[in-house]
């Protein structure tokens, strides 16, 4: 049984590598219609009247919170691959795991509301 660890079968190790790539990939397209978007096709101004009206749209709505969803997942899956690696303690590491999550959590709730409920000015 310790020879299937060693290779990632055990562990979960796998999953949370293949998940980093998704959303990786998800990052960078979503990136590069970021840029695309805002700084080329926008002759580079970024205005708070311009964001706002792309902010009331369903499908920019969409991809901001897929882009934040994306990142955040990211994010906390990055942490937590470290925790794994260098905290060898049970207990801290599923303190710190924990910890990890509740913070990517609050995050994510506070974008979704602040995406969701946008009002234009």
């Amino acid at each position: 049984m310790n020879l299937l660890k060693q290779f990632g079968t055990g562990s979960g190790g796998a999953q949370a590598w293949i998940w980093q790539r998704i959303t990786g990939m998800v990052l960078v397209i979503a990136l590069l219609l970021h840029y695309l978007f805002l700084h080329f096709l926008n002759d580079g101004l970024v205005t708070f009247d311009g964001v706002s009206q792309r902010l009331v749209t369903p499908l920019w709505k969409t991809i901001d919170l897929t882009f934040l969803s994306a990142a955040l997942f990211h994010a906390a899956t990055g942490v937590i691959i470290n925790i794994h690696d260098y905290v060898h303690r049970p207990a801290l590491r599923m303190t710190f795991v924990l910890l990890t999550w509740t913070v990517a959590i609050i995050l994510l709730i506070t974008g979704i509301a602040t995406v969701v409920t946008f009002q234009p000015a």
